[in-house]
C-alpha cells in the first residue's frame, strides 16, 4: 500500500512539474491528463471507485480532450505574446505561491487527524450523495 502510494505521489507530482515546466503546450496538456490518472488511482486506493471513474471520464477525457483541442485550434502568433506577460509574473507568483502554501500548511497543522483512516469512505454513489448533500437518496 506505501510502495503504491509513493508511486501514485510522485506520478502525480512529476506530471504536474511536466505541466508548469513543459516549453510545449500539447506536452504540457498531456502531463496534466497524466497527473489526471495519478489522482484517479488515490481515488482507488481509498476504496472510492465511483470517484476515480468521474475522474476519468470527465477530467482525462472531457477536460483534457476539450484543451488539446483549444490548443490545436488557438494560432501560434498569440504564444509569443503571452509568454512576455507570463515572464513578467514570475515574482507575483511566487508571492501567491508561498501565501497559499502557508496557509495549506497552518490548515494542516491544525487539523485532528486521530479519527482518520484511509478505505472508510462511501462505497455508493447513493451514499456519497447522501454525505455530500445531505438528503436521502429515495423519493418523497
Amino acid at each position: 500500500m506505501i510502495v503504491a502510494f509513493v508511486f501514485l505521489a510522485s506520478l502525480t507530482l512529476i506530471c504536474a512539474l511536466g505541466v508548469v515546466l513543459s516549453r510545449n503546450v500539447v506536452h504540457s496538456a498531456l502531463f496534466m491528463s497524466g497527473s489526471f490518472l495519478a489522482i484517479a488511482g488515490f481515488f482507488v486506493m481509498l476504496n472510492a471507485p465511483a470517484l476515480a471513474a468521474f475522474q476519468v471520464l470527465i477530467y482525462v477525457g472531457a477536460v483534457t480532450v476539450v484543451i488539446l483541442f483549444g490548443i490545436m485550434f488557438t494560432q501560434r502568433p498569440q504564444v509569443r505574446r503571452f509568454r512576455t506577460i507570463i515572464n513578467r509574473q514570475t515574482w507575483s507568483g511566487l508571492v501567491a505561491t508561498l501565501g497559499i502554501g502557508a496557509f495549506l500548511a497552518y490548515v494542516l497543522s491544525n487539523q485532528d487527524w486521530v479519527g482518520t483512516a484511509p478505505g472508510n469512505g462511501p462505497r455508493d454513489t447513493t451514499d456519497l450523495g447522501e454525505i455530500l448533500l445531505g438528503v436521502n437518496g429515495a423519493p418523497p
